[in-house]
């Protein structure tokens, strides 16, 4: 449960919890105070870890923008320097789920595994590739 998370971490304040029942989850909304990006954290029992990070990416016309962007975010970043991590994480990764996804107004990339260090090397690798590309 949320019970013991602190309700100010590195600039994100405590918005909210609910115990979503659908979902057997306890959910917890973090917003950061300067930039007013948001972060959901379900803690329940399934053992796969799920994490992703979502950006707006509205299209101002139809050439294919955000979906160019996504794949090109994964093609290497300032941490990991190589050409594909994206397929060095397929290759040697325990992940349950590791994609990337563009819809019409946002682009997504979630990973998840049941392995816990092998989560946050995921984690760590999307973060850097979407922050530091």
């Amino acid at each position: 449960t949320h019970e013991t998370v602190q309700h100010e971490a590195l600039g994100f304040e405590l918005m909210r919890v609910e115990y979503l029942k659908e979902y057997n989850s306890e959910v917890a909304l973090y917003r950061h105070k300067t930039t007013g990006a948001e972060v959901m954290s379900m803690a329940n029992t399934d053992e796969n870890k799920v994490f992703s990070v979502v950006f707006r990416t509205t299209p101002s016309d139809s050439t294919g923008v955000p979906h160019i962007l996504e794949h090109s975010v994964l093609c290497g970043s300032r941490k990991y320097p190589v050409k594909e991590p994206f397929v060095e994480l397929l290759k040697c990764s325990l992940n349950t789920f590791l994609n990337a996804l563009t819809y019409t107004d946002k682009t997504c990339y979630p990973v998840a595994s049941c392995n816990l260090q092998d989560f946050y090397i995921l984690v760590d690798v999307y973060l850097d590739a979407v922050f530091y590309p």
